[in-house]
């Protein structure tokens, strides 16, 4: 089973795939769009965490693994450039555990989630401002400007067929846009919540 979720709180997060493993549901694959795999199991207890860390070196992200590992935590998803780092315990002394030994390291998933979000937003901005078409003319936007040159149900037919061709053109205009508002909302949320936990 497949279900799409877009969260910010990691800690919702890991609430929310606790009570699914309680209804029979256990995760299998995170994908970063916000896609979460399910596999169908008896229901129980899973306590899931999730760390926000990225690799550049694979040798690091083996270590990091490791460490958990030896800490009596499987990986269930994430990979060396996902970000999202998914956990459950191997054991039942680790149900009620945190793998962050205190506040101040829990938090810092959050900063580094903030600042990867703020470097994404910029990045969707750029990107464009790069590829944005002239909006000082709409139909320049169209592959064949001379269609405004038909009148009545000619000119309604040809706006049809190359609207569908203008789609095509946007559509990397649009994906930037919505990156850039999704990375803009989540750095802002992202930074609200580092100053509630943090004062919490």
């Amino acid at each position: 089973m497949k279900k799409l979720k877009l969260f910010i709180d990691i800690k919702k997060e890991e609430q929310y795939l606790k009570e699914m493993a309680e209804q029979g549901w256990a995760l299998v694959k995170y994908s970063i769009w916000g896609i979460y795999t399910f596999e169908k199991i008896a229901p129980k207890t899973l306590n899931y965490r999730i760390d926000y860390q990225t690799f550049k070196k694979k040798a690091d992200y083996v270590a990091y693994l490791t460490l958990f590992e030896d800490g009596g935590w499987q990986q269930i998803s994430g990979t060396k450039n996902s970000g999202f780092q998914f956990f459950s315990p191997l054991n039942s002394k680790n149900q009620e555990l945190d793998i962050f030994s205190d506040t101040s390291s829990s938090n810092e998933r959050y900063k580094r989630l903030y600042d990867q979000a703020i470097i994404w937003a910029t990045l969707m901005i750029l990107y464009f401002f790069m590829l944005q078409p002239s909006f000082e003319n709409i139909s320049s936007w169209y592959l064949t400007s001379s269609i405004w040159a038909y009148t009545g149900l000619q000119l309604f037919g040809m706006i049809i067929m190359q609207t569908f061709f203008l789609i095509i053109q946007i559509m990397p205009m649009m994906f930037f846009i919505f990156g850039a508002v999704y990375f803009t909302i989540m750095g802002t949320k992202t930074k609200k919540l580092i100053k509630k936990y943090e004062t919490g």
